[in-house]
Protein backbone atom coordinates (compact mmCIF):
# COMPACT_ATOMS: atom_id res chain seq x y z
CA UNK A 1 0.00 0.00 0.00
CA UNK A 2 3.05 2.33 0.03
CA UNK A 3 2.46 3.26 -3.62
CA UNK A 4 -1.18 4.06 -2.80
CA UNK A 5 -0.06 6.32 0.04
CA UNK A 6 2.26 8.17 -2.34
CA UNK A 7 -0.50 8.72 -4.89
CA UNK A 8 -2.95 9.77 -2.16
CA UNK A 9 -0.39 12.19 -0.70
CA UNK A 10 0.15 13.81 -4.10
CA UNK A 11 -3.55 14.47 -4.63
CA UNK A 12 -4.21 15.37 -0.98
CA UNK A 13 -1.55 18.09 -1.09
CA UNK A 14 -2.87 19.33 -4.45
CA UNK A 15 -6.45 19.36 -3.07
CA UNK A 16 -5.35 21.24 0.04
CA UNK A 17 -3.50 23.87 -1.99
CA UNK A 18 -6.52 24.45 -4.22
CA UNK A 19 -9.23 24.51 -1.55
CA UNK A 20 -7.53 25.20 1.75
CA UNK A 21 -8.18 21.72 3.08
CA UNK A 22 -7.96 18.24 1.57
CA UNK A 23 -11.06 16.07 1.41
CA UNK A 24 -10.95 12.28 1.32
CA UNK A 25 -13.67 11.90 -1.34
CA UNK A 26 -11.92 13.66 -4.24
CA UNK A 27 -8.57 12.09 -3.27
CA UNK A 28 -10.18 8.64 -3.28
CA UNK A 29 -11.57 9.37 -6.74
CA UNK A 30 -8.12 10.22 -8.09
CA UNK A 31 -6.51 7.12 -6.58
CA UNK A 32 -9.18 4.79 -7.96
CA UNK A 33 -9.01 6.53 -11.35
CA UNK A 34 -5.30 5.70 -11.57
CA UNK A 35 -5.77 2.14 -10.32
CA UNK A 36 -9.32 0.91 -11.12
CA UNK A 37 -8.45 -2.60 -9.88
CA UNK A 38 -8.31 -1.19 -6.33
CA UNK A 39 -12.11 -1.06 -6.27
CA UNK A 40 -11.92 -4.65 -5.04
CA UNK A 41 -10.00 -3.37 -1.97
CA UNK A 42 -12.01 -0.22 -1.49
CA UNK A 43 -12.19 -0.50 2.31
CA UNK A 44 -8.44 -0.83 2.65
CA UNK A 45 -7.82 2.04 0.25
CA UNK A 46 -10.35 4.29 2.01
CA UNK A 47 -8.62 3.73 5.34
CA UNK A 48 -5.19 4.51 3.86
CA UNK A 49 -6.42 7.63 2.05
CA UNK A 50 -8.15 8.83 5.21
CA UNK A 51 -4.91 8.66 7.17
CA UNK A 52 -2.96 10.49 4.46
CA UNK A 53 -5.60 13.26 4.22
CA UNK A 54 -5.55 13.65 8.00
CA UNK A 55 -1.75 14.00 7.97
CA UNK A 56 -1.81 16.57 5.15
CA UNK A 57 -4.50 18.67 6.84
CA UNK A 58 -2.28 19.01 9.94
CA UNK A 59 0.41 20.82 7.91
CA UNK A 60 0.70 24.59 7.99
CA UNK A 61 0.77 26.54 4.71
CA UNK A 62 4.57 26.76 4.50
CA UNK A 63 5.00 23.03 5.11
CA UNK A 64 2.31 22.30 2.54
CA UNK A 65 4.04 24.43 -0.11
CA UNK A 66 7.40 22.84 0.68
CA UNK A 67 5.94 19.33 0.35
CA UNK A 68 4.28 20.32 -2.93
CA UNK A 69 7.65 21.42 -4.30
CA UNK A 70 9.22 18.07 -3.37
CA UNK A 71 6.34 16.22 -5.01
CA UNK A 72 6.58 18.47 -8.10
CA UNK A 73 2.96 19.55 -7.79
CA UNK A 74 1.83 22.48 -9.94
CA UNK A 75 -1.59 24.14 -9.75
CA UNK A 76 -3.14 25.67 -12.85
CA UNK A 77 -5.13 28.71 -11.81
CA UNK A 78 -8.05 28.78 -14.22
CA UNK A 79 -10.99 29.39 -11.96
CA UNK A 80 -11.32 33.08 -12.79
CA UNK A 81 -11.31 32.29 -16.48
CA UNK A 82 -13.92 29.58 -15.97
CA UNK A 83 -16.19 31.86 -13.91
CA UNK A 84 -16.27 34.46 -16.68
CA UNK A 85 -17.57 31.87 -19.12
CA UNK A 86 -20.90 31.75 -17.31
CA UNK A 87 -23.11 34.83 -17.29
CA UNK A 88 -23.74 36.41 -13.88
CA UNK A 89 -26.86 35.56 -11.95
CA UNK A 90 -29.72 37.96 -12.39
CA UNK A 91 -30.04 40.45 -9.52
CA UNK A 92 -27.41 38.59 -7.50
CA UNK A 93 -26.47 41.78 -5.65
CA UNK A 94 -30.01 42.00 -4.24
CA UNK A 95 -29.50 38.96 -2.03
CA UNK A 96 -27.22 38.52 0.94
CA UNK A 97 -26.83 34.77 0.38
CA UNK A 98 -27.42 33.08 -2.96
CA UNK A 99 -29.51 29.92 -2.56
CA UNK A 100 -30.14 27.57 -5.47
CA UNK A 101 -31.67 24.14 -5.70
CA UNK A 102 -32.28 21.11 -7.83
CA UNK A 103 -35.76 19.67 -7.42
CA UNK A 104 -36.04 16.25 -9.08
CA UNK A 105 -39.12 14.08 -8.82
CA UNK A 106 -38.30 10.56 -7.56
CA UNK A 107 -40.22 8.90 -10.39
CA UNK A 108 -37.34 7.06 -12.05
CA UNK A 109 -33.60 6.80 -12.24
CA UNK A 110 -31.79 10.03 -13.16
CA UNK A 111 -30.81 10.56 -16.79
CA UNK A 112 -28.33 12.75 -18.65
CA UNK A 113 -31.01 15.45 -18.62
CA UNK A 114 -30.69 15.57 -14.83
CA UNK A 115 -26.97 16.28 -15.07
CA UNK A 116 -27.52 19.74 -16.54
CA UNK A 117 -30.40 20.37 -14.13
CA UNK A 118 -28.04 19.53 -11.29
CA UNK A 119 -24.88 21.29 -12.40
CA UNK A 120 -26.36 24.65 -13.41
CA UNK A 121 -27.69 25.57 -9.94
CA UNK A 122 -24.82 23.81 -8.15
CA UNK A 123 -22.11 25.66 -10.07
CA UNK A 124 -23.81 29.02 -9.49
CA UNK A 125 -24.18 28.31 -5.77
CA UNK A 126 -20.49 27.52 -5.47
CA UNK A 127 -19.30 30.42 -7.66
CA UNK A 128 -21.28 32.82 -5.45
CA UNK A 129 -20.25 31.10 -2.19
CA UNK A 130 -23.91 30.34 -1.59
CA UNK A 131 -26.08 27.42 -0.56
CA UNK A 132 -27.25 24.52 -2.70
CA UNK A 133 -30.33 22.41 -1.88
CA UNK A 134 -31.44 19.01 -3.12
CA UNK A 135 -35.22 18.96 -2.90
CA UNK A 136 -37.38 15.98 -3.74
CA UNK A 137 -40.59 17.04 -5.48
CA UNK A 138 -42.57 14.04 -4.30
CA UNK A 139 -46.25 15.05 -4.44
CA UNK A 140 -47.30 12.62 -7.17
CA UNK A 141 -47.26 9.31 -5.27
CA UNK A 142 -48.57 7.20 -8.14
CA UNK A 143 -45.19 7.25 -9.92
CA UNK A 144 -42.77 7.64 -6.99
CA UNK A 145 -40.77 4.91 -5.24
CA UNK A 146 -38.27 4.81 -2.39
CA UNK A 147 -35.65 3.26 -4.66
CA UNK A 148 -35.75 6.39 -6.81
CA UNK A 149 -34.97 8.65 -3.84
CA UNK A 150 -31.90 6.54 -3.12
CA UNK A 151 -30.87 6.42 -6.77
CA UNK A 152 -31.04 10.22 -6.99
CA UNK A 153 -29.00 10.67 -3.83
CA UNK A 154 -26.35 8.19 -4.93
CA UNK A 155 -25.98 9.15 -8.58
CA UNK A 156 -26.35 12.91 -8.23
CA UNK A 157 -23.83 12.65 -5.41
CA UNK A 158 -21.33 11.01 -7.76
CA UNK A 159 -21.75 13.86 -10.25
CA UNK A 160 -21.20 16.51 -7.58
CA UNK A 161 -18.07 14.77 -6.30
CA UNK A 162 -16.82 14.74 -9.88
CA UNK A 163 -17.66 18.45 -10.19
CA UNK A 164 -15.44 19.18 -7.23
CA UNK A 165 -12.61 17.10 -8.70
CA UNK A 166 -12.96 18.47 -12.24
CA UNK A 167 -13.90 22.11 -11.63
CA UNK A 168 -12.50 22.70 -8.16
CA UNK A 169 -15.91 23.73 -6.80
CA UNK A 170 -16.11 22.70 -3.17
CA UNK A 171 -17.81 21.10 -1.37
CA UNK A 172 -18.98 18.59 -3.97
CA UNK A 173 -22.30 17.83 -2.32
CA UNK A 174 -25.59 19.54 -1.49
CA UNK A 175 -25.76 21.64 1.65
CA UNK A 176 -29.26 20.56 2.65
CA UNK A 177 -31.82 17.96 1.63
CA UNK A 178 -35.53 18.83 1.57
CA UNK A 179 -38.43 16.39 1.24
CA UNK A 180 -41.27 18.40 -0.26
CA UNK A 181 -44.05 16.07 0.88
CA UNK A 182 -43.10 16.69 4.52
CA UNK A 183 -44.43 20.24 4.07
CA UNK A 184 -47.90 19.16 2.92
CA UNK A 185 -49.58 20.26 6.21
CA UNK A 186 -48.10 23.73 5.71
CA UNK A 187 -49.37 23.71 2.11
CA UNK A 188 -52.86 22.86 3.35
CA UNK A 189 -52.75 25.97 5.55
CA UNK A 190 -51.73 28.14 2.62
CA UNK A 191 -54.43 26.62 0.40
CA UNK A 192 -57.02 27.42 3.04
CA UNK A 193 -55.76 31.01 3.13
CA UNK A 194 -56.23 31.28 -0.65
CA UNK A 195 -59.81 30.02 -0.30
CA UNK A 196 -60.56 32.38 2.58
CA UNK A 197 -59.22 35.31 0.51
CA UNK A 198 -61.39 34.36 -2.45
CA UNK A 199 -58.37 33.39 -4.55
CA UNK A 200 -59.21 29.69 -4.93
CA UNK A 201 -62.36 27.60 -5.30
CA UNK A 202 -63.47 23.97 -5.37
CA UNK A 203 -64.33 22.74 -8.86
CA UNK A 204 -66.47 19.63 -9.35
CA UNK A 205 -66.47 19.60 -13.16
CA UNK A 206 -65.29 16.46 -14.99
CA UNK A 207 -61.78 16.74 -16.43
CA UNK A 208 -63.04 16.89 -20.04
CA UNK A 209 -65.30 19.86 -19.16
CA UNK A 210 -62.42 21.64 -17.42
CA UNK A 211 -60.21 21.19 -20.47
CA UNK A 212 -62.92 22.47 -22.81
CA UNK A 213 -63.76 25.51 -20.67
CA UNK A 214 -60.14 26.50 -20.21
CA UNK A 215 -59.52 26.18 -23.94
CA UNK A 216 -62.50 28.39 -24.76
CA UNK A 217 -62.09 30.82 -21.85
CA UNK A 218 -65.41 29.86 -20.22
CA UNK A 219 -65.80 30.28 -16.46
CA UNK A 220 -66.49 27.21 -14.33
CA UNK A 221 -70.04 27.05 -12.90
CA UNK A 222 -68.53 26.60 -9.39
CA UNK A 223 -66.43 29.73 -9.57
CA UNK A 224 -68.97 31.88 -7.80
CA UNK A 225 -69.50 29.61 -4.77
CA UNK A 226 -69.21 31.47 -1.47
CA UNK A 227 -65.99 31.35 0.48
CA UNK A 228 -67.76 29.53 3.29
CA UNK A 229 -69.02 26.85 0.88
CA UNK A 230 -65.56 26.45 -0.64
CA UNK A 231 -63.96 26.07 2.80
CA UNK A 232 -66.53 23.43 3.74
CA UNK A 233 -65.92 21.51 0.49
CA UNK A 234 -62.16 21.78 1.01
CA UNK A 235 -62.42 20.23 4.46
CA UNK A 236 -64.60 17.43 3.11
CA UNK A 237 -61.98 16.91 0.42
CA UNK A 238 -59.30 16.52 3.10
CA UNK A 239 -61.50 14.18 5.15
CA UNK A 240 -61.94 11.76 2.25
CA UNK A 241 -65.58 12.43 1.39
CA UNK A 242 -64.75 12.70 -2.32
CA UNK A 243 -63.15 10.20 -4.68
CA UNK A 244 -60.21 10.79 -6.98
CA UNK A 245 -61.23 12.92 -9.96
CA UNK A 246 -64.47 14.19 -8.39
CA UNK A 247 -63.16 17.53 -7.11
CA UNK A 248 -60.07 19.67 -7.24
CA UNK A 249 -58.98 23.06 -5.96
CA UNK A 250 -58.39 25.69 -8.63
CA UNK A 251 -56.78 29.11 -8.51
CA UNK A 252 -59.15 31.99 -9.21
CA UNK A 253 -57.31 33.97 -11.89
CA UNK A 254 -58.31 35.15 -15.37
CA UNK A 255 -60.18 32.53 -17.39
CA UNK A 256 -59.52 34.54 -20.58
CA UNK A 257 -55.79 35.02 -19.96
CA UNK A 258 -53.75 34.75 -23.21
CA UNK A 259 -51.47 32.23 -21.47
CA UNK A 260 -53.79 29.23 -21.13
CA UNK A 261 -51.73 27.90 -18.25
CA UNK A 262 -52.97 30.90 -16.28
CA UNK A 263 -56.66 30.11 -16.82
CA UNK A 264 -57.81 28.98 -13.35
CA UNK A 265 -55.09 26.33 -12.98
CA UNK A 266 -55.60 23.39 -10.66
CA UNK A 267 -53.49 23.54 -7.50
CA UNK A 268 -54.72 20.55 -5.42
CA UNK A 269 -56.23 17.18 -6.38
CA UNK A 270 -57.08 13.83 -4.81
CA UNK A 271 -54.67 10.94 -5.40
CA UNK A 272 -55.84 7.56 -4.07
CA UNK A 273 -52.46 5.94 -3.91
CA UNK A 274 -50.08 5.38 -0.97
CA UNK A 275 -47.09 7.66 -0.75
CA UNK A 276 -43.67 5.93 -0.63
CA UNK A 277 -42.78 7.81 2.58
CA UNK A 278 -46.10 8.75 4.20
CA UNK A 279 -48.25 5.81 3.16
CA UNK A 280 -51.97 6.67 3.39
CA UNK A 281 -51.46 9.73 5.59
CA UNK A 282 -52.45 12.14 2.81
CA UNK A 283 -55.20 11.97 0.22
CA UNK A 284 -54.97 15.49 -1.22
CA UNK A 285 -51.79 16.52 -3.00
CA UNK A 286 -50.63 19.84 -4.47
CA UNK A 287 -49.88 20.17 -8.16
CA UNK A 288 -46.41 21.03 -9.37
CA UNK A 289 -47.15 24.73 -9.86
CA UNK A 290 -48.35 25.18 -6.29
CA UNK A 291 -45.76 23.06 -4.50
CA UNK A 292 -42.75 24.44 -6.35
CA UNK A 293 -43.89 28.03 -5.76
CA UNK A 294 -44.38 27.52 -2.05
CA UNK A 295 -41.24 25.44 -1.48
CA UNK A 296 -38.94 27.83 -3.27
CA UNK A 297 -40.28 30.67 -1.13
CA UNK A 298 -40.23 28.77 2.18
CA UNK A 299 -36.75 27.22 1.77
CA UNK A 300 -35.01 30.52 1.01
CA UNK A 301 -34.28 29.91 -2.67
CA UNK A 302 -33.11 33.12 -4.36
CA UNK A 303 -32.63 31.74 -7.89
CA UNK A 304 -34.85 28.89 -9.03
CA UNK A 305 -33.40 27.26 -12.14
CA UNK A 306 -35.68 25.07 -14.19
CA UNK A 307 -35.94 23.64 -17.67
CA UNK A 308 -37.42 25.96 -20.31
CA UNK A 309 -40.32 23.53 -20.81
CA UNK A 310 -41.84 25.05 -17.63
CA UNK A 311 -41.51 28.63 -18.88
CA UNK A 312 -45.27 29.08 -19.37
CA UNK A 313 -45.82 27.93 -15.79
CA UNK A 314 -43.68 30.71 -14.33
CA UNK A 315 -46.64 33.12 -14.44
CA UNK A 316 -48.79 30.73 -12.39
CA UNK A 317 -46.03 30.26 -9.84
CA UNK A 318 -45.47 34.00 -9.54
CA UNK A 319 -49.20 34.49 -9.02
CA UNK A 320 -49.29 31.91 -6.21
CA UNK A 321 -46.41 33.68 -4.48
CA UNK A 322 -48.10 37.06 -4.91
CA UNK A 323 -51.51 35.91 -3.64
CA UNK A 324 -49.95 34.33 -0.55
CA UNK A 325 -47.64 37.25 0.14
CA UNK A 326 -44.60 34.98 0.18
CA UNK A 327 -41.00 36.03 -0.40
CA UNK A 328 -40.28 36.57 -4.09
CA UNK A 329 -37.29 35.06 -5.89
CA UNK A 330 -35.74 34.87 -9.35
CA UNK A 331 -37.15 32.29 -11.79
CA UNK A 332 -34.56 31.32 -14.38
CA UNK A 333 -35.10 29.02 -17.35
CA UNK A 334 -32.39 27.07 -19.15
CA UNK A 335 -32.58 25.11 -22.39
CA UNK A 336 -33.61 21.49 -22.50
CA UNK A 337 -31.13 18.82 -23.45
CA UNK A 338 -31.94 16.00 -25.84
CA UNK A 339 -29.54 13.31 -26.96
CA UNK A 340 -29.43 12.56 -30.65
CA UNK A 341 -31.20 9.26 -31.29
CA UNK A 342 -31.68 8.53 -27.56
CA UNK A 343 -34.97 9.18 -25.68
CA UNK A 344 -34.55 10.91 -22.30
CA UNK A 345 -38.23 10.81 -21.28
CA UNK A 346 -38.63 8.78 -18.10
CA UNK A 347 -42.16 7.94 -19.19
CA UNK A 348 -40.69 6.22 -22.24
CA UNK A 349 -37.90 4.57 -20.24
CA UNK A 350 -40.30 3.29 -17.57
CA UNK A 351 -42.29 1.58 -20.30
CA UNK A 352 -39.18 -0.29 -21.46
CA UNK A 353 -38.30 -1.31 -17.92
CA UNK A 354 -41.82 -2.42 -17.01
CA UNK A 355 -41.96 -4.48 -20.19
CA UNK A 356 -38.68 -6.11 -19.05
CA UNK A 357 -37.03 -5.11 -22.29
CA UNK A 358 -34.29 -3.28 -20.41
CA UNK A 359 -33.06 -2.59 -16.88
CA UNK A 360 -32.37 0.93 -15.58
CA UNK A 361 -28.62 0.32 -15.63
CA UNK A 362 -28.50 -1.03 -19.18
CA UNK A 363 -25.52 0.66 -20.92
CA UNK A 364 -27.78 1.44 -23.89
CA UNK A 365 -29.91 3.77 -21.76
CA UNK A 366 -29.19 7.47 -21.13
CA UNK A 367 -29.61 6.99 -17.37
CA UNK A 368 -26.65 8.09 -15.27
CA UNK A 369 -26.16 4.55 -14.02
CA UNK A 370 -26.35 3.19 -17.56
CA UNK A 371 -23.79 5.71 -18.83
CA UNK A 372 -21.44 5.02 -15.91
CA UNK A 373 -21.79 1.28 -16.41
CA UNK A 374 -20.68 1.86 -19.99
CA UNK A 375 -17.41 3.21 -18.63
CA UNK A 376 -18.03 6.95 -18.85
CA UNK A 377 -16.23 8.79 -16.07
CA UNK A 378 -18.47 11.24 -14.12
CA UNK A 379 -15.82 13.91 -14.69
CA UNK A 380 -16.43 13.65 -18.44
CA UNK A 381 -20.11 14.42 -17.90
CA UNK A 382 -19.23 17.37 -15.67
CA UNK A 383 -16.78 18.79 -18.18
CA UNK A 384 -19.19 18.36 -21.09
CA UNK A 385 -22.14 20.06 -19.37
CA UNK A 386 -19.93 22.76 -17.91
CA UNK A 387 -18.77 23.70 -21.39
CA UNK A 388 -22.34 23.46 -22.66
CA UNK A 389 -23.20 26.14 -20.08
CA UNK A 390 -26.53 27.47 -18.75
CA UNK A 391 -27.83 28.57 -22.15
CA UNK A 392 -31.56 29.08 -22.58
CA UNK A 393 -31.34 27.56 -26.05
CA UNK A 394 -32.47 23.93 -26.37
CA UNK A 395 -29.57 21.67 -27.36
CA UNK A 396 -29.45 18.31 -29.09
CA UNK A 397 -26.20 16.70 -28.10
CA UNK A 398 -24.29 13.78 -29.54
CA UNK A 399 -22.93 11.03 -27.33
CA UNK A 400 -19.75 11.33 -29.40
CA UNK A 401 -19.11 14.70 -27.75
CA UNK A 402 -19.30 13.11 -24.30
CA UNK A 403 -17.10 10.26 -25.51
CA UNK A 404 -14.48 12.80 -26.60
CA UNK A 405 -14.27 14.19 -23.07
CA UNK A 406 -14.17 10.71 -21.60
CA UNK A 407 -11.36 9.70 -23.96
CA UNK A 408 -9.19 12.51 -22.58
CA UNK A 409 -9.69 11.16 -19.06
CA UNK A 410 -9.35 7.41 -19.61
CA UNK A 411 -6.70 7.34 -22.35
CA UNK A 412 -3.81 8.25 -19.99
CA UNK A 413 -4.98 5.64 -17.45
CA UNK A 414 -6.37 2.64 -19.32
CA UNK A 415 -3.94 -0.28 -19.77
CA UNK A 416 -3.74 -1.74 -23.28
CA UNK A 417 -4.78 -5.30 -24.11
CA UNK A 418 -5.27 -7.31 -27.28
CA UNK A 419 -8.72 -8.71 -28.01
CA UNK A 420 -9.35 -10.75 -31.17
CA UNK A 421 -13.04 -10.68 -32.20
CA UNK A 422 -14.35 -13.50 -34.39
CA UNK A 423 -10.93 -15.22 -34.40
CA UNK A 424 -9.43 -17.28 -37.17
CA UNK A 425 -6.19 -19.26 -36.79
CA UNK A 426 -3.02 -17.90 -38.36
CA UNK A 427 -0.30 -20.48 -39.01
CA UNK A 428 3.27 -19.23 -39.36
CA UNK A 429 5.85 -21.38 -41.19
CA UNK A 430 9.63 -21.12 -41.07
CA UNK A 431 9.65 -20.04 -37.43
CA UNK A 432 13.27 -20.38 -36.21
CA UNK A 433 12.58 -20.36 -32.45
CA UNK A 434 10.00 -19.59 -29.80
CA UNK A 435 8.64 -16.10 -30.30
CA UNK A 436 8.14 -13.56 -27.54
CA UNK A 437 6.22 -10.30 -27.57
CA UNK A 438 6.95 -7.61 -24.99
CA UNK A 439 3.66 -5.69 -24.75
CA UNK A 440 3.75 -2.36 -22.92
CA UNK A 441 1.01 -1.85 -20.36
CA UNK A 442 0.71 1.75 -21.59
CA UNK A 443 2.67 3.23 -24.48
CA UNK A 444 3.15 6.58 -22.71
CA UNK A 445 3.96 5.19 -19.27
CA UNK A 446 7.10 3.06 -19.39
CA UNK A 447 7.14 3.00 -15.60
CA UNK A 448 4.13 0.64 -15.71
CA UNK A 449 6.31 -1.96 -17.39
CA UNK A 450 5.44 -4.60 -19.95
CA UNK A 451 4.22 -8.18 -20.07
CA UNK A 452 5.77 -11.03 -22.02
CA UNK A 453 3.65 -13.25 -24.25
CA UNK A 454 5.40 -16.37 -25.51
CA UNK A 455 4.35 -18.18 -28.69
CA UNK A 456 5.85 -21.67 -28.76
CA UNK A 457 7.51 -23.04 -31.90
CA UNK A 458 6.23 -26.47 -32.91
CA UNK A 459 8.27 -28.23 -35.59
CA UNK A 460 9.08 -25.00 -37.38
CA UNK A 461 5.56 -23.61 -37.05
CA UNK A 462 3.76 -21.29 -34.64
CA UNK A 463 0.05 -20.58 -34.22
CA UNK A 464 -1.90 -17.51 -33.14
CA UNK A 465 -5.43 -16.18 -33.65
CA UNK A 466 -6.17 -13.06 -35.68
CA UNK A 467 -9.45 -11.20 -36.41
CA UNK A 468 -11.36 -12.79 -39.26
CA UNK A 469 -12.32 -9.31 -40.51
CA UNK A 470 -8.64 -8.61 -41.18
CA UNK A 471 -8.19 -12.01 -42.80
CA UNK A 472 -10.94 -11.22 -45.30
CA UNK A 473 -8.98 -8.20 -46.54
CA UNK A 474 -5.74 -10.12 -47.12
CA UNK A 475 -4.36 -11.49 -50.36
CA UNK A 476 -1.51 -13.90 -51.05
CA UNK A 477 1.81 -12.11 -50.73
CA UNK A 478 0.57 -9.36 -48.36
CA UNK A 479 2.81 -8.55 -45.44
CA UNK A 480 1.40 -7.69 -42.03
CA UNK A 481 2.82 -7.14 -38.57
CA UNK A 482 1.57 -8.92 -35.46
CA UNK A 483 1.67 -6.27 -32.73
CA UNK A 484 4.94 -6.49 -30.74
CA UNK A 485 5.60 -10.01 -32.11
CA UNK A 486 6.88 -9.90 -35.69
CA UNK A 487 6.01 -9.78 -39.38
CA UNK A 488 4.54 -12.45 -41.66
CA UNK A 489 3.91 -12.76 -45.39
CA UNK A 490 0.57 -14.32 -46.33
CA UNK A 491 0.65 -17.64 -48.20
CA UNK A 492 -3.06 -18.40 -48.38
CA UNK A 493 -6.39 -17.29 -46.96
CA UNK A 494 -8.80 -20.17 -46.38
CA UNK A 495 -12.25 -20.28 -44.81
CA UNK A 496 -10.96 -21.50 -41.45
CA UNK A 497 -7.24 -20.69 -41.54
CA UNK A 498 -4.68 -18.20 -42.78
CA UNK A 499 -1.18 -19.48 -43.55
CA UNK A 500 1.96 -17.37 -43.69
CA UNK A 501 5.76 -17.25 -43.67
CA UNK A 502 7.43 -15.80 -40.59
CA UNK A 503 9.75 -12.90 -41.50
CA UNK A 504 12.70 -11.90 -39.36
CA UNK A 505 13.23 -8.19 -38.83
CA UNK A 506 10.91 -5.38 -37.75
CA UNK A 507 9.44 -3.75 -40.81
CA UNK A 508 6.89 -1.26 -39.47
CA UNK A 509 5.40 0.33 -42.58
CA UNK A 510 2.80 -2.44 -42.92
CA UNK A 511 -0.59 -3.00 -41.37
CA UNK A 512 -0.42 -3.90 -37.67
CA UNK A 513 -3.05 -6.22 -36.19
CA UNK A 514 -3.82 -7.71 -32.78
CA UNK A 515 -3.54 -11.41 -32.02
CA UNK A 516 -3.84 -14.00 -29.26
CA UNK A 517 -1.69 -17.10 -28.74
CA UNK A 518 -3.52 -20.28 -29.75
CA UNK A 519 -2.12 -22.30 -26.84
CA UNK A 520 -3.10 -19.85 -24.11
CA UNK A 521 -5.79 -17.20 -24.41
CA UNK A 522 -8.60 -15.65 -22.41
CA UNK A 523 -12.17 -16.14 -23.68
CA UNK A 524 -13.84 -12.76 -23.90
CA UNK A 525 -16.99 -11.14 -25.18
CA UNK A 526 -17.83 -7.48 -25.62
CA UNK A 527 -21.33 -6.02 -25.37
CA UNK A 528 -21.46 -3.15 -27.85
CA UNK A 529 -24.49 -0.79 -27.54
CA UNK A 530 -26.00 0.27 -30.87
CA UNK A 531 -29.28 1.94 -29.89
CA UNK A 532 -31.85 1.69 -27.11
CA UNK A 533 -33.27 -1.41 -28.80
CA UNK A 534 -30.18 -3.02 -30.29
CA UNK A 535 -26.66 -4.13 -29.50
CA UNK A 536 -23.86 -6.18 -30.98
CA UNK A 537 -22.08 -8.98 -29.13
CA UNK A 538 -18.48 -9.52 -30.21
CA UNK A 539 -17.02 -12.81 -29.05
CA UNK A 540 -13.39 -13.79 -29.29
CA UNK A 541 -10.07 -14.41 -27.56
CA UNK A 542 -8.02 -12.04 -25.48
CA UNK A 543 -4.39 -12.22 -24.51
CA UNK A 544 -3.55 -14.31 -21.40
CA UNK A 545 -3.16 -11.29 -19.06
CA UNK A 546 -6.84 -10.40 -19.48
CA UNK A 547 -7.76 -13.18 -17.08
CA UNK A 548 -6.33 -11.00 -14.29
CA UNK A 549 -8.84 -8.21 -14.89
CA UNK A 550 -11.48 -7.34 -12.31
CA UNK A 551 -15.02 -5.94 -12.68
CA UNK A 552 -15.08 -2.16 -13.35
CA UNK A 553 -11.53 -2.13 -14.69
CA UNK A 554 -11.24 0.25 -17.64
CA UNK A 555 -9.12 -0.95 -20.55
CA UNK A 556 -8.27 -0.03 -24.09
CA UNK A 557 -8.52 -2.95 -26.49
CA UNK A 558 -5.95 -2.45 -29.23
CA UNK A 559 -7.63 -1.46 -32.52
CA UNK A 560 -11.05 -2.06 -30.97
CA UNK A 561 -11.74 0.70 -28.48
CA UNK A 562 -12.17 1.51 -24.81
CA UNK A 563 -14.17 -0.90 -22.69
CA UNK A 564 -14.99 -1.62 -19.07
CA UNK A 565 -15.06 -5.05 -17.45
CA UNK A 566 -18.61 -5.94 -16.48
CA UNK A 567 -18.15 -9.44 -15.08
CA UNK A 568 -16.03 -12.58 -15.22
CA UNK A 569 -17.96 -15.83 -15.51
CA UNK A 570 -16.36 -19.26 -15.70
CA UNK A 571 -13.12 -17.80 -16.99
CA UNK A 572 -14.75 -15.60 -19.65
CA UNK A 573 -14.16 -11.88 -19.36
CA UNK A 574 -17.34 -9.94 -20.16
CA UNK A 575 -16.81 -6.34 -21.20
CA UNK A 576 -18.98 -3.40 -22.19
CA UNK A 577 -17.77 -1.31 -25.11
CA UNK A 578 -17.41 2.36 -24.18
CA UNK A 579 -16.33 4.07 -27.39
CA UNK A 580 -13.43 4.30 -29.81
Amino acid sequence: MKEISDIARFYAVRNALMHGKARAGPVMGKVIAEHPSLRARIGEVREKVGRVVEEVNKLDRNSLVSLAERLQITIRVEKGKEERRWPPLENADSYGLIVTRMAPEPNGYPTLGHVKGLLVPFIYARLYKGKFLLRFEDTNPRVEKLEYYEALRRELGLILEAAEAELGLSPGRWDEEVIESCDIPRMYELAERLIADGNAYICMCPARVVRKNRKNGISCEHRDLSRETNLELWRKMLEGEFKEGEVHLRLNTDIEHPNRTMRDPGIFRIVEHPHPIHGDKYLVYPTYDFSVSVEDALTGVTHAHRSKEFETHAAVQSEVVRMLGLRRYEMIQFGRVTVQGVPLSKRFLRHLVRARILEWDDPRLPTIRGVLKRGIDPRALVRFFYELGPSKVDATISMDAIFAHNRKIVDPLAPRYMFVPDPIRLTMFDVPHDLMAKVKVHPDKPELGARDIVVKREMGKAFVYMPSSDAQELEDGDEIRLWCLGNVRIRSVLADEVTSHYLPGEKTDVKVIQWAPSSEFTPAKVFKPISVYSYEMRVGFGEPAMRELKPRDRVQLFRFGFAVVDDIKEGTVELIFSHK
